[in-house]
């Protein structure tokens, strides 16, 4: 995945929240919101590092990553939206009035608890994704902190988390200088 797929990804996250076509919960909304938020810190750090990657294979190794878990989060959302599309899609083949009636619902129901139960997974799933994210997230912030890397002058929106979490984040991946 280059930086053009991840400029791509943002976008589709961007269409899905406000989109009114799927009608997700607020706490699906709410860390889609935050996935693309997240993707934006990381996507600010491989714009500026562009010159920088073939100088330092640190810089190359965590931008590898970076569009790695970006991928993934990729892959985990266009599954979720496929099959939320998939489930909304489903055709009614009975003629019978009544029976068809009787059919909608129980398939409404039917849908809207297959629907519920890929977005807890989706949930489940994008929670473990955004773990990794926060963990580039934190050796970011370090490089910028340190001004590793000659990317000096660089204005750079910091991270919203405890410091204490940050120390443990960033001991956990890429802590080689």
């Amino acid at each position: 995945m280059g930086d053009t797929a991840v400029d791509f990804f943002l976008e589709t996250l961007k269409q899905l929240i406000t989109s009114s076509n799927l009608d997700f919960p607020i706490d699906t909304k709410d860390q889609l919101q935050s996935l693309e938020d997240e993707i934006n810190y990381l996507r600010g750090f491989l714009k500026i590092t562009e010159k920088k990657r073939n100088e330092y294979s640190e810089v190359m190794k965590l931008v590898m990553q970076i569009r790695d878990v970006v991928s993934e989060a990729e892959n985990i959302v266009e599954l979720f939206v496929s099959h939320a599309f998939k489930a909304d899609a489903s055709p009614f083949q009975n003629n019978n009035k009544k029976k068809k009636k009787k059919q909608k619902k129980k398939e409404k129901k039917k849908k809207k608890n297959a629907i519920r139960e890929h977005q807890d997974h989706l949930s489940w799933v994008l929670e473990s994704v955004k773990k990794k994210i926060k963990i580039l997230m934190a050796n970011v912030e370090e490089i910028y902190d340190e001004n590793m890397y000659d990317l000096k002058g660089v204005e750079v929106k910091k991270l919203k988390h405890s410091s204490s979490k940050s120390e443990v984040l960033r001991n956990d991946i890429f802590c080689s200088h």
